[in-house]
């Protein structure tokens, strides 16, 4: 039996995450310089190991945690992502040292997959170029999704960063799921583990429980305390 010491990510129906056995940070994206790619950085860690809720309505008074107000307001929390491997649904782009692979249904907005100068499928067709394929790896390295990953032919395995177990509070945005967290849905299904997830905190996606990037549209607030 599961003591709740074990990392858990566990859809309660209608309600909030209950999350266990994994601690949750402040994220925020910082911008980069000279037309290269957006950073991450990681803030201060606002919860240990659980178990705590974290709100999925997007409309909670103590953010990220939940306070119940997806009981007021009517949430319809129904789980509408597609649950199959995320390997049914990419695509390919490139055919060079490096091979991008896109599953968009995942996509969250966070916009790392372009700068003013070019994209991640534009830079996947020029990986000849040692300072074009640099910028194209930090890309897909810091998707928070996992939309975008990268393959080394002939090597078919994707290539993913280490990531600590954790979920970062992404300012304004979702949370962000690193390292591989089982999540569970509020029917029992287990989702496939990826080492990047995105998982709504709007309460708006289209496609919970992940994030379709309605944060940006619906203008959700949230930022942490940066000072």
């Amino acid at each position: 039996m599961d003591d709740g010491s074990n990392p858990r990510i566990k859809v309660v129906e209608g309600g909030p995450y209950r999350v266990s056995g994994v601690p949750v940070v402040r994220m925020r994206k910082v911008a980069g310089r000279d037309g290269d790619v957006a950073r991450w950085e990681r803030g201060s860690t606002v919860g240990e190991e659980g178990p705590f809720d974290l709100c999925r309505c997007g409309q909670s008074g103590s953010k990220p945690f939940c306070d119940g107000a997806e009981k007021t307001i009517g949430f319809d929390g129904t789980e509408t992502a597609d649950r199959g491997p995320t390997a049914d649904r990419r695509f390919e782009y490139g055919d060079g040292s490096v091979v991008l692979s896109d599953d968009p249904t995942l996509c969250a907005r966070a916009a790392f997959c372009e700068t003013g100068l070019s994209d991640a499928w534009a830079l996947a067709e020029e990986t000849e170029d040692p300072e074009r394929r640099a910028m194209l790896i930090r890309m897909v390295g810091r998707c928070p999704s996992g939309r975008l990953a990268y393959h080394l032919p002939p090597d078919p395995d994707m290539v993913e960063e280490e990531l600590p177990q954790e979920i970062g509070v992404v300012d304004d945005g979702p949370l962000w799921v690193r390292g591989g967290v089982p999540i569970e849905a509020a029917d029992g299904f287990e989702y496939e583990v990826r080492n990047r997830v995105a998982l709504c905190r709007c309460g708006k996606s289209k496609n919970k429980p992940f994030c379709d990037g309605s944060h940006v549209r619906t203008k959700f607030k949230d930022r942490g305390d940066w000072t």
